[in-house]
């Protein structure tokens, strides 16, 4: 067991007795503080803050000392948006090929936090961070989930997610304080009894998830089996269907707050699903400063966190697609690179535009589209009891081809289950082409 896990139990007993400000940095109250203000207040802070990382950035970080050709004085007095524009995009792999090079030069990197992503395509990235800057981030979620009445720190939470991770032979559910951590992997029928008693027992105010860790959620119970009623289900680290959005709407009849956002944390914004309906994306813009990139006709999702200073990412390209308007709305982000499929003529379609009929779900516990080939897909599918009929299997079929089939060869396929990633996180759309 190691030093974290030994560490979080007494922390999580004891932080709901604790004062705030003994638990996070200033700067997590300072950021809540800024949040509160109008909309010009945070937009004249966010251009400070701006301004502030492009010069710490020329000063004291290798890669933009190297390849941005400004002079100090010229980052700190030109016009915002052309100290901006002169910085290079920046991909996941550039990052990662000179990694130290992006690392403020005074730091020690053995004396800060570091942390490893897989990323939902697989293609990992690290980056060091502070507590302080772990803080800020949190600050941002404090303040929008604040407005449902959650609190990190006194609500009772259902957590499914990598965190609650637990052996195959462990019991699906433990409590660490304010928080029942749900094993991802243990959502399944065998363990339906031991997850509804848990709940049951520690009736929980807000469930905090992957998208398709509560989904799975939503297909294994009903609702009436829970004798609980939560107040909000807050969801991260995926993006999600219009079908799990039901799915767990279903399940928990409370409102769905789903979060963008990228380990590489310079962008974050929120969609809202409630009884009025589904909500456009808002990009917080104190958080990161947002951009479009146009790559062909996409518009990719550019961004610059505002309060990175231990390890700066300027105008990095997120391979994430949609269009951020002057508020920093955006309708829908298509999906990430990897997760378009390419039809029969060469276009790239986005892989969550593949969905199942509501019906479905009486027949079909999960589903995962499949693509080896340029125009062909497989709809994966494992039956939510036994085996599928032929009629079941018609429909499925036939449905998707009258939406598809001009664009796709389909084929469907049953499996007995479609298996997290060892993230715990389980992928909609798989593409063996190129992203």
């Amino acid at each position: 067991m190691s030093l974290h896990d030994l560490l979080a139990k007494p922390y999580y007993t004891w932080r709901r007795y604790l004062p705030s400000r003994v638990l996070y940095h200033p700067d997590f109250f300072r950021v809540c503080e800024l949040l509160k203000q109008d909309k010009a207040a945070i937009a004249a802070h966010a251009n400070e803050r701006l301004r502030h990382i492009l010069v710490h950035a020329l000063e004291h970080v290798p890669f933009y000392q190297r390849s941005v050709k400004l002079s100090m004085a010229e980052a700190a007095n030109e016009p915002l948006h052309e100290v901006l524009a002169a910085f290079p995009y920046l991909s996941k792999e550039e990052v990662m090929s000179q990694q130290r090079d992006f690392l403020d030069r005074r730091l020690d990197p053995d004396k800060l936090m570091y942390a490893t992503s897989g990323g939902s395509s697989g293609q990992g990235i690290g980056l060091w961070r502070t507590k302080r800057l772990a803080d800020i981030e949190k600050a941002f979620f404090t303040h929008e989930w604040g407005k449902l009445g959650f609190s990190f720190d006194k609500s009772r939470i259902l957590r499914i997610g990598a965190d609650a991770r637990r052996l195959a032979h462990e019991e699906p559910a433990r409590e660490v304080g304010n928080r029942l951590m749900l094993s991802p992997y243990h959502v399944h029928e065998q363990h339906k009894a031991a997850i509804v008693e848990a709940i049951n027992r520690f009736r929980p105010d807000y469930v905090h998830a992957y998208p398709s860790s509560a989904t799975a959620l939503s297909e294994l119970l009903q609702a009436g089996e829970l004798d609980v009623q939560v107040k909000a289900v807050l969801l991260a680290s995926e993006p999600a269907t219009p079908g799990q959005l039901a799915a767990i709407r279903r399940l928990f009849r409370a409102p769905v707050s789903l979060n963008y956002g990228l380990s590489e944390r310079t962008n974050l914004a929120f969609l809202k699903v409630d009884d009025s309906g589904t909500s456009d994306y808002q990009f917080d813009t104190l958080y990161g400063w947002n951009e479009n990139r146009m790559d062909g006709d996409r518009p990719e999702i550019v961004g610059t966190s505002l309060w990175n200073d231990v390890m700066p990412l300027i105008r990095y390209r997120t391979n994430d697609y949609g269009l951020i308007d002057v508020d920093g709305r955006c309708a829908g982000i298509d999906g990430r690179g990897h997760e378009y499929l390419v039809d029969r003529s060469g276009k790239r379609i986005p892989g969550l535009s593949i969905v199942i009929d509501e019906v479905t779900w009486d027949f079909v516990r999960l589903y995962q589209v499949r693509q080896s080939k340029a125009g062909a897909i497989t709809l994966a599918v494992v039956p939510r009891h036994g085996s599928l009929n032929d009629e079941q299997k018609a429909f499925v079929l036939d449905a998707q081809l009258r939406r598809w089939g001009g664009f796709f060869d389909i084929s469907l396929q049953e499996e007995h289950d479609i298996p997290l990633a060892p993230n715990g996180k389980r992928k909609l759309v798989v593409s063996a082409l190129d992203a």
